[in-house]
């Protein structure tokens, strides 16, 4: 094929790419190009008299080649050339069939599994039509990829109501997590990863899924900030995705992934709230593009989804438990009432009988129990449900007794409850009411060379959370068994996965029975034995 003396005049915008609906302008007419050339906003006119680099001719298309009015080729740029002879051969025939029928015009085409989108002009005063090939397979990837991810994220928020209510919450988070594990490696290809759910009260990023990255240290944590927060803070605080090419020469990186080069961050958000954020990072620089940033916000609106339902539901559940209980509570009142009268009549009739009034005391102690449970279950979290019943035949236990058990909760009342169960059983104490004492009591007794065979936490600490307290314990006494407690479920920063994950021993869910308590203690230090 050779050159042709027929000269084409080609506008290309500044904003063309690839990917833009934005059309070229084709003309034979110099003065014609450059009346709609803007050169002021980076326009350019190409020539194809001229020996064209191929990094201008990039802004056009894939390929270009001049036909004439039999569909024969009478030019091809370079990259035409470089075409494969089979997908070469099937354009011009193509090409050349469309001109028979003179209806060349623009449309996709799809040769030997390559597509093209086809642009062509035909000038006037000329009879050579000049075609640009734009290939769109990358393109058509692009939308399969959106297609499977989309799916991929309905089947993460598809959550049977029946079956995930029925699940503990540790398990719910097991399941969930799972499912976005494998999202994120099979169709994003990230391997290296965290999420994090913001706390609307502490205003912190909790830790709920890690892939890879480092754990922050005991104590330090990520607020919803745009400065001192690293990049997840700026993104929660923003609500802006942000690609970071290069760490190490960015001021808002906070370390993560051990020699991590690049990192991108997406925020999670319901309608416009900020729920969270996924971080990626990569050991190489510049590994992210705009591309995988669409697609990251894309998984980002299910994770969002499903992550938010989860809360939901651990929050009806409380919510319930705690209105039906409180209705209970109030239906008793009246027979609670009656029965403190029959009581005081009882007595009234015959009070030097000694059977009689032996039956008489059950009755009382028997309305006292039933109101004593019943106060426990209304109290949910801040009790145990039977620990007055029960601590009035508990004793010392071999299996227990000598251990050295730290108990760590917020709630005074659990504290007093629990530290009068398990020194009846034989244990001895060491009471924390918040995380940094508990943190600050691992040291000091670890400096004392004194050890702790047992650790029992509530998960949601006024300071640290569960987790943290589960991580200080194994570092200062590697083997100790770990037992958490939460209310109803409740773990707004999904310690108990993490801490599932890293061989924690047991779980209670508040309210709790004092057997549950000791046989939960029994079974981890049985597990360390």
């Amino acid at each position: 094929m050779g050159r042709t003396e027929s000269r084409f005049f080609i506008v290309v915008p500044a904003s063309m790419t690839n990917t833009s609906d934005e059309r070229v302008v084709i003309t034979s007419d110099l003065a014609s190009a450059r009346q709609q050339c803007d050169h002021g906003q980076g326009d350019l006119i190409l020539d194809l008299s001229d020996n064209l680099p191929i990094d201008l001719l990039k802004h056009v298309g894939h390929a270009m080649v001049l036909i004439d009015q039999a569909g024969q080729v009478r030019w091809g740029d370079q990259r035409f050339q470089e075409f494969p002879d089979e997908i070469r051969e099937s354009i011009i025939q193509g090409l050349q069939q469309d001109a028979s029928q003179d209806i060349i015009q623009d449309g996709a085409v799809t040769v030997e599994g390559r597509s093209f989108y086809r642009l062509t002009a035909r000038p006037e005063s000329s009879t050579d039509a000049l075609v640009v090939l734009i290939e769109i397979t990358w393109m058509q990837q692009q939308r399969d990829r959106r297609a499977a991810l989309r799916s991929a994220g309905l089947a993460i928020r598809d959550l049977d109501r029946k079956i995930v209510s029925d699940l503990t919450v540790a398990d719910r988070l097991r399941m969930l997590e799972d499912r976005i594990v494998k999202c994120i490696h099979e169709e994003l290809s990230f391997d290296n990863f965290e999420i994090r759910l913001l706390d609307q009260t502490t205003q912190k990023l909790e830790l709920v899924i890690a892939k890879n990255l480092t754990p922050l240290k005991i104590g330090e944590v990520i607020h919803l900030g745009e400065v001192g927060n690293g990049i997840s803070g700026w993104v929660a605080a923003t609500g802006k995705s942000y690609i970071c090419p290069d760490v190490a020469s960015d001021p808002r990186y906070r370390e993560g992934l051990d020699d991590a080069a690049s990192s991108l961050t997406v925020p999670l958000k319901m309608q416009d709230q900020v729920i969270g954020v996924l971080n990626v990072e990569s050991l190489s620089a510049n590994a992210f593009d705009q591309d995988d940033l669409e697609l990251a916000e894309i998984l980002a609106h299910y994770i969002a989804d499903a992550m938010h339902m989860l809360d939901l539901l651990v929050v009806e559940r409380f919510t319930t438990r705690e209105q039906a209980t409180r209705s209970v509570l109030s239906e008793l009142d009246a027979p609670f009432e009656e029965l403190n009268e029959i009581s005081k009549a009882l007595r009234g009739i015959n009070p030097d009988e000694p059977s009689f009034q032996a039956i008489v005391d059950r009755l009382v102690t028997a309305a006292s129990s039933m109101k004593s449970r019943v106060e426990a279950c209304m109290s949910g979290p801040r009790s145990i449900l039977d620990a007055e019943h029960e601590l009035k035949r508990l004793q010392v236990d071999e299996q227990l007794s000598g251990l050295h058990v730290m108990v760590t909760d917020d709630e005074p009342r659990i504290r007093e409850e629990m530290s009068r169960i398990l020194s009846q059983v034989g244990c001895r104490i060491t009471l924390c009411e918040n995380g940094r004492e508990a943190i600050d009591a691992f040291q000091r007794i670890k400096q004392e060379e004194a050890t702790i065979d047992l650790v029992v936490t509530d998960i949601k600490l006024p300071d640290l959370n569960g987790y943290e307290i589960f991580s200080g314990a194994r570092n200062s006494f590697p083997e100790v068994p770990v037992i958490l407690m939460t209310g109803f479920g409740y773990d707004p920063s999904h310690s108990i996965v993490r801490a599932s994950q890293e061989g924690v021993s047991a779980v209670l869910f508040k309210p709790f029975r004092t057997g549950q308590l000791l046989e939960a203690i029994k079974s981890a230090v049985q597990v360390t034995n």
